[in-house]
């Protein structure tokens, strides 16, 4: 398919073309001229021509016509005027032409080279200008008229001779040249068109322009989805009546950029910017790019969690959940309730009882189960450095800060759930810092002035008394009510005890198959054993002594021999009534040393008299020096000069429920 049209006005024009083309297809030749030449025009796009050619009156009309294609007019040169001169004058003496300007104008060095003055008339390409042209070169005793087609019939009409000035075949080569570099750059401009075209339709943004009077000049696919306004109506149109409560036009006047403004298109609420387009320090228009909010916020939280270069993924749900005992099916249906909602959730319990797989159960039972789940231990950091974590900090905060700073916790769970885990131990001038937080919805970074809002659902876990701290002044009243909206009690191994033998055949099986021994089957008395234990470190001690299982025993049948060695409770008997240091395991994970009852085990008898009123004392005396400590039982253990271990086993009767 031929990209340019040539429209000839004679034949003669038409020959010439054709030799000028020669084996090029990328030409289409057709005679015709004036009215008949622009209906043909007319259809020219749509039948795939991106350029026309055309001469004298017959390409003014077709640009005249309102065309879009672009037109090439054939100009004629002083040696196509100075051959019809030479002819005509063979048919009078006198010498007159009509044309355009731009060609009149041309001719004083033509008259200086021939030696003589032509009689002149500039015309509009207007038939009744040619007319009245004609006739006021009669009247100056013209004999002879050159000129194009129109100007020639008019003057033979008016009973003059005439001669058509025709091109040669250099001006027709010279016009499709030019017709050639022009739809070049046409294709060029189109191509850029489309990849603009497609970069406005095909952004996740919403993109508006406006030029200097406020009209619209660009509205892409996301502002016609918002507006309810096709692209085809709101161009041209004043912004003010397709986006009436968007502010863009008052850029035009203030010149200021806007980023970050929130506004409403239609009934949406978005986030943009504004941009002014500014030529020679001139406001020529205003660019508006924008996102729908709900939108941007879900985009903020995926890159939150991508910057912390964390797993920020909770793998625990309700059905991983082992047990049928009352006490633990009572829990899971009340988690099940309470993750239906947002509220705050205390989970309180002893260590060991699974505080935290509770709290990812609930986070994937929500509706921000596809969020991020974000834990903290509040007891494993130094105050300024938990500070440091729940809020996140700017780059140059404090000596050792990290290069572009880091985000808090509070920033990596936004959308999603933040679990706080032993929040009984989080420092009292941390508290009320916390506190505005949570109730305020929003942070500051340690060394910043920027507020982030934050959306959070909070779950605070303790193995501490919250109300007794509050009495005595450890923890924050106002805190505690804050954290305490839904209570849930996780049972000890104790109150679910029907629940131990099956959560110990799942966690020593998991244990064999990752070593790749063959699987394990607790003897009867094993059984005894591991159901008349006391468990004070609960499901967490349980796991650690069938990972310790599983190492002495090839697997198989497991004897009561088995799981002794396995709790550990010969070594850990001894005079003192304290462990070993060898011995020794981390605080709240150790095996009660001593227990009461049951086969295969040694039994310690109630303190009586004396001992009575010596237990009594160092009860009283042990809590006293823990309220001293804060309630932290490492610095509690280490005044006393005692192991956690021993401290631990000395409190493990205390009602820790709030």
């Amino acid at each position: 398919m031929a990209d340019i049209l040539f429209i000839c006005p004679y034949p003669e024009l038409a020959e010439i073309g054709l030799k000028v083309i020669g084996d090029d297809d990328d030409v289409d030749i057709r005679i015709t001229r004036m009215d008949e030449a622009v209906e043909f025009a007319a259809g020219a796009e749509k039948n795939g021509y991106q350029v026309i050619v055309s001469r004298g009156l017959t390409a003014s009309k077709i640009k005249q016509s309102g065309i879009e294609l672009p037109v090439v007019d054939i100009r004629i040169g002083g040696y196509d005027i100075l051959r019809a001169y030479k002819e005509a004058k063979n048919l009078g003496n006198r010498v007159g032409i009509v044309d355009v300007e731009d060609v009149i104008l041309g001719l004083p060095s033509l008259e200086k080279i021939i030696e003589d003055t032509l009689i002149k008339y500039t015309c509009q390409n207007d038939l009744d200008d040619i007319s009245h042209g004609i006739g006021l070169l009669k009247e100056k005793g013209a004999d002879v008229v050159i000129g194009k087609i129109a100007m020639a019939r008019e003057a033979r009409a008016q009973g003059l001779e005439a001669v058509i000035i025709t091109s040669a075949f250099e001006t027709v080569r010279t016009a499709l040249l030019e017709a050639r570099r022009v739809n070049e750059v046409r294709k060029l401009e189109k191509r850029k068109a489309e990849q603009l075209k497609a970069i406005f339709n095909f952004t996740y943004d919403g993109i508006i322009v406006l030029d200097r009077h406020a009209r619209i000049t660009v509205f892409n696919r996301v502002a016609e989805e918002l507006s309810g306004w096709s692209a085809e109506q709101a161009i041209n149109r004043d912004v003010t009546e397709v986006i009436p409560d968007a502010g863009c036009h008052l850029l035009l006047q203030s010149g200021r950029p806007e980023l970050g403004a929130v506004f409403e298109i239609g009934s949406v609420k978005v986030v943009g910017n504004r941009i002014p387009i500014i030529v020679d320090r001139r406001i020529e228009g205003v660019v508006t790019t924008f996102q729908k909010l709900d939108a941007l916020q879900k985009i903020e939280s995926k890159v939150r969690r991508k910057l912390s270069d964390k797993g920020l993924t909770a793998h625990y749900r309700f059905s991983d959940i082992i047990g049928r005992s009352p006490a633990l099916l009572e829990a899971v249906v009340l988690g099940r309730e309470y993750a239906a909602i947002d509220s705050t959730i205390l989970l309180y319990g002893r260590t060991g009882t699974g505080k935290e797989i509770f709290a990812q159960a609930i986070h994937n039972a929500s509706r921000r189960r596809n969020e991020p789940f974000v834990a903290i231990n509040c007891a494993a950091l130094p105050e300024s450095i938990l500070e440091s974590e729940l809020f996140g900090y700017v780059e140059g905060a404090f000596t050792g800060a990290r290069r572009g700073g880091k985000a808090g916790v509070f920033e990596m769970a936004h959308g999603g759930t933040l679990l706080l885990d032993e929040v009984g131990e989080m420092p009292p001038m941390l508290q009320s810092r916390f506190l505005r937080a949570i109730e305020q919805r929003e942070v500051m970074r340690l060394g910043d002035s920027r507020i982030l809002p934050i959306n959070v659902r909070l779950i605070a876990a303790t193995h501490r008394n919250l109300r007794e701290m509050v009495a005595d002044g450890q923890f924050r009243e106002d805190l505690y009510y804050r954290l305490n909206v839904l209570s849930l009690p996780i049972p000890t191994l104790n109150q679910r005890r029907e629940d131990i033998l099956p959560i110990a055949d799942h966690f020593l099986q998991e244990f064999y198959a990752a070593q790749s021994k063959p699987p394990g089957l607790f003897s009867q008395n094993s059984q005894d054993l591991l159901l008349d234990y006391g468990w004070p470190g609960n499901i967490r001690q349980l796991r650690n002594a069938m990972e310790r299982l599983s190492v002495l025993t090839p697997g198989g049948l497991i004897h009561a021999e088995d799981v002794r060695k396995a709790l550990q409770l010969q070594e850990f008997v001894t005079e003192a009534g304290d462990e070993p240091s060898s011995c020794r395991e981390p605080a709240e994970t150790t095996v009660d040393p001593v227990v009461a009852g049951g086969p295969d085990r040694e039994t310690a008898p109630p303190p009586q008299g004396l001992d009575q009123e010596t237990a009594s004392y160092e009860y009283r005396l042990i809590q006293k020096v823990l309220q001293e400590c804060r309630g932290s039982k490492t610095a509690a253990a280490r005044k006393l000069g005692i192991s956690r271990t021993t401290l631990w086993r000395k409190l493990q009767h205390i009602d820790t429920e709030p």
